[in-house]
């Protein structure tokens, strides 16, 4: 017999991935930050170059943010009207399953960035990802107020109990 899964499982499970999604990025970055602070890290392209691949990848987090924005809505846009809670929540997780990992691709890029120039904007931009991810962070809170739950859905998020 399969278990029930309880409003707790559920935000678990989306947050750990979110957070698989950022970490392998993070934690390259963060290597690559040490690297560059001791100047152990060399450019790979020249310093004339900088401020094209900057640019260039900037526009490409950018257009990959507003991507994720679309699909996270577009899936938020049908789950909203269903009855049934699993399928609004399966919905949910799939929006952010997507949001997350396009957030984790675009710090990839940003981190490809940083070890391809030196150039220390892509720390700058890396921050700005963080922050993204900070405020777009899943709490039971954010998928009650996206999905627009009714009371009892909100109590079995909220609350933890189980997913009927």
């Amino acid at each position: 017999m399969k278990k029930q899964l309880t409003g707790k499982e559920y935000l678990q499970k989306i947050q750990n991935i979110a957070y698989l999604a950022l970490a392998p990025p993070l934690l390259i970055f963060i290597y690559l930050y040490l690297e560059s602070s001791v100047d152990q890290l060399h450019e790979i392209i020249p310093a004339a170059y900088h401020v094209t691949v900057f640019i260039s990848f900037f526009i490409i987090c950018v257009a990959l943010i507003f991507w994720s924005f679309n699909k996270f809505n577009f899936f938020i846009k049908k789950a909203i009207p269903l009855k049934d809670l699993k399928k609004k929540l399966n919905l949910y997780q799939i929006a952010s399953n997507t949001r997350f990992i396009i957030y984790g691709t675009s710090a990839l890029l940003t981190t490809l960035g940083f070890y391809l120039t030196n150039f220390q904007p892509f720390a700058g931009l890396f921050g700005l990802l963080i922050v993204l991810f900070s405020i777009n962070n899943p709490n039971a809170r954010k998928i009650v107020v996206d999905l627009k739950l009714k009371k009892k859905e909100k109590e079995i998020i909220l609350k933890g109990l189980d997913i009927p």
